[in-house]
């Protein structure tokens, strides 16, 4: 498996999943709201963004590959410079 495949498995999964419970979890409120409700869902939206923070970031960053330079495109190697 590559390296970050894991992580950006987990991602998806976390990020599916997630977003199916909290939609499911707001669409099937009845009537009215209370501090309890408001703050269980507040809870479960933190965990489940902190999650996609988390997965996603690891999932960027477990890769070893990193270039800190760009080649030259073909077309610039005839540029000429002069003062």
């Amino acid at each position: 498996m590559p390296e970050g495949a894991f992580l950006s498995a987990l991602f998806w999964l976390w990020g599916v999943i997630g977003l199916l419970f909290n939609a499911g979890t707001l669409f099937g409120l009845t009537g009215s709201v209370g501090v309890g409700i408001s703050a269980y869902l507040t809870a479960t939206s933190l965990i489940w963004i902190g999650g996609m923070v988390l997965f996603g970031m690891g999932a960027l960053l477990s890769h070893n590959d990193f270039v800190g330079e760009r080649p030259l495109q073909e077309a610039s190697d005839n540029i000429r410079i002069a003062r």
